[in-house]
């Protein structure tokens, strides 16, 4: 069941600053990431405290496994899915116009004590970055 592979997801996780490696942007000062789970969707929250202070809340959710989801017309994406990629990752894809352009790969560690979140963006015509978030599992 889709419960049991994303059981070892959920939590809350903290950022570890100083494991992390930003190529775009500046690291924030702090962040969280939650993954819940509700009756097979998975709900991710994430809150940020950037360099600058400035504070960010935001969440998405989605069914692991489950079809391409269409989103509102935010300008950026038009659609995502999650996906899971053996036992231990669990990926989402933002996608406009059927391209990928952002790519998360969550990859869980086998102790189940560490969150590497490898986030990859593709800005059409002009490059590529990628951010590693190391995220530790909340006591």
């Amino acid at each position: 069941m889709i419960e049991d592979k994303l059981a070892p997801f959920l939590g809350t996780w903290i950022l570890d600053t100083e494991e992390s490696d930003f190529e775009q942007g500046e690291p924030p000062r702090s962040a969280t990431l939650k993954i819940d789970e509700n009756f097979g969707v998975a709900v991710f929250t994430m809150n940020q405290v950037a360099a600058d202070g400035e504070v960010t809340n935001d969440t998405f959710e989605a069914m692991p496994d489950g079809p391409e989801v269409r989103l509102g017309k935010s300008g950026l994406v038009d659609a995502m899915r999650l996906v899971f990629q053996g036992d231990r990752n669990l990926i989402s894809e933002a996608r406009r116009g059927g391209l990928t352009i952002m790519k998360a790969d969550r990859e869980l560690s086998e102790d189940g004590r560490t969150l590497t979140v490898t986030q990859t963006v593709h800005l059409v015509d002009v490059a590529s970055y990628t951010n590693v978030s190391v995220y530790r599992r909340a006591q």
